[in-house]
């Protein structure tokens, strides 16, 4: 995070500590210096299909290509997943991180946007946390036909299956840090991933 950032953040938290109560301080300003990352994705699910380790329509299970027949009669294409961001403190001060925002991109075409306020994750010093950002996104405009094989393989192109092509995933976090019953946002963090 650029040095006029941390400086606009600091003083925004300097402001909640004293209108909001100091509780935490220390943890919320040390976010700034933590390093974020994008790790993988993991648990894509649709119809109550975990798509995770399936490679093609031969691998479904007959009740899971009932579970996808019901799905694309019901026109149900709301696939959900977690992109998982490394959050690592190299710092020797805890750090917390208390809500997020996020946009997802696949090859630049924003696919979802949405917020998690349900968890907050403390970071210990020298260590790093896995934060999993929950996406869902409704790709009916991705699929072509209702066909299951393009669900199969728009959930191949959020994996790294070793295909050989290169799928690009870009995701912008904007992290809340709070301070009593006040929050605030931080510049946003585009984190970007080539998956091959």
């Amino acid at each position: 995070m650029k040095t006029i950032q941390k400086i606009t953040v600091i003083i925004a938290i300097s402001c909640l500590a004293i209108f909001g109560g100091g509780c935490g301080l220390a943890k919320v300003i040390n976010l700034v210096n933590c390093k974020f990352s994008m790790a993988n994705v993991s648990d894509i699910t649709w119809a109550g299909i975990n798509l995770s380790n399936i490679k093609g329509v031969s691998d479904l299970s007959l009740a899971n290509v009932q579970k996808a027949a019901t799905a694309i009669k019901n026109k149900d294409f709301n696939v959900s997943c977690n992109v998982n961001v490394n959050v690592k403190n190299v710092t020797q001060k805890p750090a917390k991180l208390f809500a997020f925002d996020y946009e997802l991109f696949l090859e630049n075409a924003l696919l979802a946007t949405g917020s998690s306020k349900e968890k907050t994750f403390d970071i210990t010093p020298a260590s790093t946390v896995v934060v999993p950002v929950p996406v869902k996104v409704n790709i009916v405009d991705i699929v072509k036909n209702g066909e299951v094989g393009n669900i199969i393989n728009f959930a191949k192109n959020l994996m790294d299956y070793g295909t050989g092509e290169e799928s690009n995933i870009k995701v912008k976090l904007t992290p809340y840090v709070g301070a009593g019953n006040k929050s605030t946002k931080l510049a946003p963090i585009t984190l970007n991933k080539t998956f091959q």
